[in-house]
């Protein structure tokens, strides 16, 4: 029989690191090794963060975002309650906010639809989102999702659920970033941007650059 090189424990935490987004056989390998060769108190800290954090974080039962101290935006009264924002995760929340463009409200999917993934509509929790539409009356709601085929195909899976429920809904535009050369955009981003052009607006645009 085949002597094992790693001992039952290592072969654990390599397999338990795996399951992290993000993170194959080699690299969830190098993290454990890494782990044990440095002193124990490193380990001892990770592991303490995570317990802390997964006692103290929990789930918004309005917006579905990760509440901190039992505190989420949607306790912010000077907010906008006449627009509803959708989005992947709390990181594409934390971006929106630090645009300074939006001031409405939030509802954070956690996730989306994802062949690969194995994620399906039962995961999303779709019921929970159209409760929050209905009870916040919005005028209009933004779907933020990314701009790849997962969030494509998540952003047109809620439309269709939703469209009944808001009179407006929007999608986040996509085109040339700013700072970028033409001629260095692909071909499906141009397309895009050309299919969502506006009207010019210098004013509003100047105020974005420079500001």
């Amino acid at each position: 029989m085949k002597k094992k090189l790693l001992g039952n424990e290592i072969t654990r935490l390599i397999e338990s690191l795996s399951k992290l987004p993000g993170i194959g056989p080699i690299t969830a390998s190098r993290l454990a090794l890494f782990l044990m060769k440095n002193p124990s108190q490193l380990s001892m800290e990770i592991a303490r963060s995570i317990v802390e954090a997964r006692k103290s974080v929990k789930i918004c039962p309005t917006c579905n975002d990760f509440m901190f101290n039992n505190d989420c935006t949607c306790k912010d009264e000077t907010r906008n309650n006449k627009i509803l924002c959708i989005v992947e995760n709390t990181m594409d929340l934390i971006s929106i906010e630090k645009s300074q463009e939006y001031s409405g409200r939030y509802y954070v999917l956690q996730e989306l639809l994802s062949i690969s993934q194995g994620t399906n509509p039962k995961d999303l929790n779709i019921q929970k989102l159209i409760k929050r539409i209905e009870q916040g009356k919005f005028e209009e709601i933004i779907l933020a999702t990314d701009p790849t085929s997962d969030g494509e195909f998540t952003a047109q899976f809620i439309y269709e659920k939703i469209r009944g429920h808001c009179k407006l809904i929007t999608r986040i535009a996509i085109g040339v970033p700013i700072g970028s050369e033409v001629n260095y955009i692909d071909k499906n981003t141009l397309a895009k941007s050309l299919l969502d052009r506006k009207k010019v607006s210098w004013d509003s645009w100047l105020n974005i650059y420079f500001t």
